[in-house]
């Protein structure tokens, strides 16, 4: 028959052991639990703006100079930021950037417009740009508006959805024949754990909405005073002890 002393000696023993595995356990995650409600808090105060320095700081493209080297068949130069020869989808174009943004591509020779770029075109881009497991294109479309929170422009731009597992689309861009971006099931999952984590359910780009503001602040609080209590607790197990020894 089992001692019911060494019974309760033995449970003790793992009643102590859990108590100050969860005791140390709760301290160190805490630390950080504390670090991340505090540093949630504190972004949610700043101005991504002022982060980025996008107050003070102009991106704005220079105009090409009047003496510039420009193609013939260019007779509206104006407001022309760049002028580039390259190679697309294999051959040799021009490329005309605006001051608005606009972006044109051209023959070399000619100046003959090339652009917006056609499908076919957009489907060769994109087979050039896969580098994965061997796979096909499924579909191609021109997008002229945000699709969801994946792509946001500029537009238009053809949307290239290939036929691998992860459901792979890159967008190319319409006037320039440029990989914008590409999203894959594996993105759209991260995005949607990213906008729960946020706090942001629709954009998920808003990190100074209000609810993560309220939220950081509260978890903060909560982080600090449990500290507070681990604290007290030290104290209280120590006098216990001593007491214990009184009494003995």
């Amino acid at each position: 028959m089992a001692n019911p002393v060494a019974k309760r000696s033995f449970r003790l023993r793992l009643h102590v052991l859990g108590s100050k595995l969860h005791k140390w356990l709760a301290a160190f995650v805490g630390l950080q639990v504390l670090l991340w409600m505090a540093t949630g808090a504190l972004m949610s105060f700043l101005d991504l703006e002022e982060v980025r320095s996008e107050h003070v700081i102009s991106r704005a493209a220079q105009t090409l100079p009047d003496d510039a080297a420009i193609p013939r068949w260019l007779s509206d130069s104006d407001d022309i930021t760049a002028i580039t020869t390259r190679v697309l989808d294999g051959k040799t174009v021009t490329e005309v950037r605006r001051a608005d943004g606009a972006v044109s591509l051209h023959e070399p020779q000619s100046g003959r417009i090339l652009s917006p770029i056609p499908a076919a075109t957009a489907r060769s881009i994109a087979r050039r740009a896969w580098v994965g497991p061997q796979t096909s294109i499924h579909a191609a479309r021109l997008v002229d508006e945000s699709v969801g929170t994946e792509f946001r422009g500029p537009f238009p731009a053809w949307q290239i959805t290939y036929n691998d597992v992860a459901n792979t689309r890159v967008y190319v861009d319409a006037s320039s024949g440029a990989v914008l971006s590409a999203r894959s099931d594996t993105w759209r999952f991260f995005d949607f754990i990213w906008g729960l984590h946020i706090m942001d359910w629709t954009q998920r780009d808003r990190i100074n909405s209000w609810w993560l503001l309220l939220f950081g602040i509260g978890g903060t609080i909560i982080a600090i005073s449990g500290f507070v209590l681990l604290a007290n607790r030290f104290p209280r197990t120590k006098r216990r002890a001593r007491h214990g020894q009184v009494a003995r």
